[in-house]
């Protein structure tokens, strides 16, 4: 039997990104799990500095983890019910790889991310955070499609309908 101790919900501060949060607590509360929301900024290398001043770089990004840590606080406290214990994560880098590497530290016994859908040339090109943590992750990953995006696919019956074939 699979036992869930640790889950862990990513999120990009994004409504569609509250669909996993859904099946997360499902989870959270069938196993008893701790539940990890992890959010990876991912900004570039180089931060600002202070009038001027060169400010060390592990101080700069913790400046910039509690700010991100702030707006996480911020989305979650409008959208989440507060009966749901989160340990609220905030990482910076390449969101794939922090989340893999999160999940590798804290010992993650599931990964659960909202898909935002994207597909064709848009998918092409911008890639998704959710395919490459599945790709390159060792923990289970679930994929969510959020309700709004599942409403909007088109079904076979609806084309056919709009190009009157029938």
């Amino acid at each position: 039997m699979v036992y869930l101790k640790k889950i862990l919900i990513t999120t990009d501060l994004s409504d569609y990104s509250l669909a996993a949060m859904e099946y997360a607590s499902s989870f959270g509360l069938l196993y008893s799990s701790k539940m990890y929301l992890l959010y990876v900024a991912d900004i570039p290398a180089g931060l600002p500095t202070m009038q001027g001043i060169e400010i060390d770089a592990a101080i700069r990004q913790r400046a910039a983890e509690d700010s991100f840590r702030k707006e996480l606080e911020q989305f979650v406290a409008g959208r989440v019910s507060p009966d749901i214990k989160l340990t609220h994560v905030v990482r910076i880098g390449v969101p794939a790889e922090e989340i893999k590497r999160f999940a590798a530290e804290e010992g993650i016994d599931l990964i659960v991310m909202a898909t935002h859908g994207r597909t064709g040339l848009r998918h092409i090109v911008m890639g998704s955070v959710a395919e490459k943590v599945v790709r390159i992750s060792n923990t289970p990953v679930l994929t969510v499609k959020p309700k709004p995006l599942r409403d909007s696919l088109l079904r076979r019956e609806d084309v056919e309908s709009e190009l009157h074939l029938w």
